[in-house]
């Protein structure tokens, strides 16, 4: 199973600070998925403006939605916020 903590405005959009997907091995893409899927409003979901980290790891940075999520492994997605 993967384990996925939600922090900041995704946290709250999803209504629990985390998700347990099902699986053993997954994709970033198949997380994301399942995110959406889980959220309680998801029509405002924006994947662009969101991070996952994979073990402490900027996912977009390792390629991102090719990257594979192992059972164990600590991700953590966050909403990013732009201000100005």
């Amino acid at each position: 199973m993967i384990d996925i903590k939600l922090l900041g405005g995704i946290r709250k959009a999803a209504g629990k600070p985390n998700l347990v997907l099902d699986k053993h091995i997954a994709s970033v893409s198949e997380i994301l998925g399942f995110l959406r899927q889980n959220l309680i409003d998801p029509k405002n979901f924006d994947a662009d403006n969101i991070l996952v980290t994979i073990n402490g790891a900027d996912s977009s940075l390792l390629s991102h939605d090719e990257n594979i999520v192992k059972s164990g492994d600590t991700v953590k997605i966050v909403t990013i916020v732009h201000g100005g």
